[in-house]
């Protein structure tokens, strides 16, 4: 529970920091009057894209955190299974708004410092809802599974999450594209796959997951022995 406010917490500060730099650049309310309004000025000057990417980020953290309840409730393997399925499709959203840094630059009418620190908030905060989301389906499965076993999940899980990552920020794929557009998504991941050396960040963004998971499981650890 308290990790579920600092998150909270973290998220109601990202929105604060995009608030207030709305206010500061004078922004225009009036100009919304819908979605298409909202997803045009959804761009690099607004930033409104980072508030729906952090949107993004709680689902696999709160499919997560809903897996002990749906058991206890239902007891149906069937279910279980969709629902980590589901949440597998939607964990690369928590780490993807790492990418968004590729947006920050200096702008006028605002301190470059700001854009860092609005990034950053919204980047942590999805990170940790990666993360957190993570181990809570680890303390799940350790319920049927061997530990050896579910962390060899987890490593495989954070794999996909950067091919995951590689396919919404440059091939433009969206989680739910796996239902929209079955074919054109499978079409282009074979496509991919058969030229290995196009998918750099795939494998540089799973290295860094890797080794943030490593480094969150040995404190853990570390805490749990003292």
């Amino acid at each position: 529970m308290q990790l579920f406010f600092l998150l909270a917490v973290s998220t109601l500060f990202s929105f604060a920091l995009f608030a207030y730099r709305l206010e500061y650049l004078h922004f225009d309310y009036n100009k919304i009057n819908g979605i298409r309004d909202l997803a045009f000025y959804r761009g690099s000057q607004t930033f409104f894209f980072l508030n729906w990417n952090l949107f993004l980020a709680w689902i696999p953290y709160l499919i997560a955190l809903s897996l002990p309840a749906l058991y206890k409730k239902f007891n149906s393997k069937i279910l279980i299974v969709g629902a980590l399925l589901c949440w597998l499709l939607f964990f690369p959203n928590a780490p993807y708004i790492l990418t968004d840094l590729l947006h920050l630059k200096k702008r006028t009418g605002i301190p470059l410092w700001y854009d860092m620190m609005l990034f950053l908030s919204f980047a942590w905060t999805g990170l940790m809802l990666g993360y957190l989301s993570l181990l809570e389906v680890q303390l799940f499965l350790q319920k049927f599974f061997s530990t050896l076993f579910v962390n060899l999940l987890s490593i495989s899980a954070l794999i996909l999450c950067g091919f995951g990552i590689y396919l919404g920020r440059f091939q433009r794929w969206n989680s739910w594209d796996i239902i929209a557009q079955p074919v054109s998504l499978f079409s282009d991941i074979l496509n991919i796959l058969t030229q290995p050396h196009t998918f750099g960040l795939a494998i540089v963004i799973s290295v860094f997951l890797l080794l943030g998971y490593f480094t969150l499981t040995t404190l853990a650890q570390q805490s749990y022995k003292e």
